[in-house]
């Protein structure tokens, strides 16, 4: 998404949005960017699951001469609520031809406990439940700490050494084009 200053769709300690919570724990996007319906200069969707080290690229355009902020937000398949993402990315001083390259953290929306079971981790993993309106973590977005996988040390973990990351899942090159 394109915004002006007067949005910002997530900050490091307050509640997920139910956008963002539909985002972080099943990948669907479409919540998050309705929330950001009347907000929002230009927005889009990408093209679904992206696996590791792929990239795929996006052209929002925006109309408006007003200070612009890029919004982009992603799950991390295979966890409980874990997504990645700008959030409020300042674009001003970016020049016609300019290119930016920023890397992205990982959050956690706090919006799940990380159980790790075969019955709440979606994707590959296990195909667990996705989604669940249920909040029963501290309800507040947060720094990712990882996964703990089986070979952790928790017999539950739908999780093994190939799940696991660190900090900057992804890697965003920004260009202005006009």
């Amino acid at each position: 998404m394109l915004h002006d200053a007067s949005y910002m769709p997530w900050r490091l300690g307050e509640k997920a949005t139910r956008g963002l919570e539909q985002l972080a724990e099943s990948g669907a996007p479409n919540d998050l960017l309705a929330e950001a319906t009347d907000l929002a200069l230009a927005k889009t969707n990408s093209d679904g699951i992206l696996p590791p080290w792929a990239s795929t690229s996006v052209t929002l355009t925006a109309t408006s001469d007003s200070e612009l902020y890029l919004t982009t937000a992603a799950m991390l398949v295979n966890t409980n609520d874990a997504f990645t993402g700008l959030s409020g990315y300042g674009l001003k001083g970016l020049a016609v031809g300019q290119t930016r390259t920023q890397l992205v953290n990982i959050y956690e929306a706090g919006t799940e406990a990380n159980s790790e079971t075969a019955a709440t981790v979606p994707g590959p993993a296990s195909n667990g439940e996705g989604y669940n309106s249920a909040r029963e973590a501290r309800d507040t977005i947060a720094a990712h700490g990882g996964v703990v996988t089986a070979s952790d040390g928790l017999a539950d973990s739908a999780l093994d050494e190939s799940h696991r990351f660190d900090q900057g899942a992804q890697k965003f090159t920004i260009t202005r084009l006009q």
